[in-house]
């Protein structure tokens, strides 16, 4: 596992936001249309459907009926609740564990991110306010102080400030929460985790699992430390990280496709594969700095690095299992306009298209294809703060709690 050999980057001529045919910075729309065969055996002949089932008419089936079915679950949470109103079978309808499984399959957007500043409460930046949005983003719904650590698929795993710092699993739309019980390490200030929840059409119930690096108190090592939905209790792996290039981290990571992924401080990442519970090193590129980030672009890992060249701005995109050079996007001056003097830092890379960046003190959403610049949020510089790419998601918690006080 030393190499993540099973972890492949797509090849660069297939994924056109890396690079188009020409070799050029334009990018290429590709519209995947399945096709179907009017001969397969499939498709019923008109016979065989006069003798579809007489009780059920056409007539029968009202559109809103559709609707509720089959389109309410592609939408986000916010806009999902405004329907409760419908009507009361609509709002027992969109209440039931049933549909919130069928929508957490089915939408998977990122809407926006968290964020939070050392000693604040957390706070959320829609990319749409009109549709996506949490009733609590301060997550005052939780017992005690908490600081957002990681989000994944319409979870966040929390942490409190108190005591013996316990965490919490919750979702911030239903306001449902989960403390997680008390790990068998002692997992200090060093620890970094990862939320890896990964919604199942087959599996009814949400199941996931708390993901943490542990650094040894009395040597240079790592041990794994996973939590578990499904059995509520935690396992330390046998897989034990001696590598000085993984010491210490930089930071918490973020999950992919049966892996989870931190960056190190001395320019390179921890990858871990959660199946065979190993792990593995990969390098950074030589000019990572602060202002990087480790992101997911169409299911792959990438990194992200703003570059300044005379006064324009490009994001050097790094991928594959070297972390090679795959694309360099420009930020076109007139699209920055002043900001162009700003200080860039890369946040993430969200729905396959689109670059969340803060420049000077804005939080900036450029569409990469159309070469559209979006003012998201102002941003602030004084201290440290994170920015965790969320989606809107009723993505069940499980056997969880409520603060009645709050959601009654």
């Amino acid at each position: 596992m030393a190499d993540l050999e099973e972890y492949h980057m797509e090849e660069i001529d297939d994924n056109p936001i890396l690079l188009d045919d020409e070799g050029t910075h334009d990018m290429v729309v590709q519209d995947v249309i399945p096709s179907y065969s009017y001969k397969s055996s499939f498709y019923k002949s008109s016979e065989s459907c006069a003798q579809f089932p007489g009780h059920i008419k056409q007539e029968d089936i009202k559109i809103e009926d559709v609707v509720r079915q089959y389109a309410l679950c592609f939408l986000p949470a916010k806009s999902i609740c405004r329907f409760k109103t419908v009507s009361k079978e609509w709002l027992k309808w969109i209440d039931s564990p049933f549909f919130s499984h069928k929508q957490t399959n089915h939408f998977k957007h990122v809407s926006g991110l968290f964020c939070q500043f050392p000693g604040e409460s957390p706070s959320f930046i829609s990319f749409n306010p009109v549709a996506y949005g949490v009733p609590g983003p301060t997550l005052r719904f939780l017992p005690e102080p908490i600081d957002v650590r990681t989000s994944c698929n319409g979870l966040l795993g929390c942490q409190s400030r108190l005591g013996d710092n316990a965490y919490y699993i919750c979702n911030p739309v239903t306001k449902e929460w989960r403390v997680v019980p008390k790990p068998t390490l002692y997992h200090g200030p060093e620890t970094a985790i990862a939320l890896a929840f990964e919604p199942d059409a087959l599996k009814f119930g949400a199941q996931y699992e708390l993901v943490c690096a542990v650094t040894l108190p009395d040597r240079a090592a790592l041990l794994f430390e996973i939590y578990s939905s499904r059995t509520n209790s935690w396992r330390v792996c046998t897989a034990m990280c001696l590598e000085l290039d993984a010491l210490p981290l930089n930071g918490d990571g973020f999950y992919i496709r049966g892996f989870v992924f931190w960056e190190t401080q001395s320019g390179a990442v921890l990858g871990f594969d959660l199946k065979e519970e190993e792990y593995g090193i990969l390098s950074l590129p030589p000019s990572s700095n602060p202002n990087g980030a480790l992101t997911e672009l169409r299911g792959e890992l990438c990194y992200l690095l703003p570059h300044k060249e005379d006064d324009a701005w490009s994001i050097e995109i790094y991928g594959n299992m070297d972390m090679s050079l795959r694309r360099v996007i420009p930020l076109h001056s007139e699209v920055l306009g002043h900001l162009v003097d700003g200080q860039c830092r890369a946040l993430a890379f969200v729905n396959d298209d689109t670059m969340i960046i803060a420049l000077g003190m804005k939080v900036i959403a450029y569409h990469v294809r159309a070469h559209k610049m979006e003012r998201v949020s102002d941003a602030r510089t004084d201290g440290f703060v994170r920015y965790l790419p969320y989606v809107n998601s009723l993505a069940p918690v499980g056997p969880f709690m409520r603060n009645t006080a709050l959601y009654p």
